[in-house]
């Protein structure tokens, strides 16, 4: 179940990343929030653990978002909080998915 996890991440990230949704939520804001929950999704079936997955991800974001404002198009508070929802979908979707696999 964890692979078939895994692979529906990259597969979902691939089919959506690109999609505009309205002005508010933007292509850029979507694909923040595809990346983030496959990145959490994916931590979640290798390590178990959704909580310490969503950190991660949503630390992923952080950094990405420091590179941009030091040398990119600007630190933008709106893409962080698309990674922290995605992030959380994505883990504990994941977590309730593999329920019966986690201990």
């Amino acid at each position: 179940m964890r692979f078939t996890v895994c692979i529906g991440s990259l597969v979902f990230v691939m089919f959506t990343c690109g999609c505009g949704c309205g002005s508010f939520v933007a292509s850029d804001k979507w694909n923040h929030f595809a990346f983030s929950a496959s990145f959490s999704s994916i931590a979640t079936a290798v390590t178990s653990e959704p909580a310490e997955s969503v950190v991660f991800a949503v630390g992923l974001g952080l950094l990405k978002e420091i590179c941009d404002g030091l040398r990119g198009s600007g630190f933008q508070m709106w893409d962080l909080v698309a990674d922290m929802a995605g992030a959380t979908a994505g883990g504990f979707v994941t977590a309730e998915i593999c329920m019966e696999e986690f201990p």
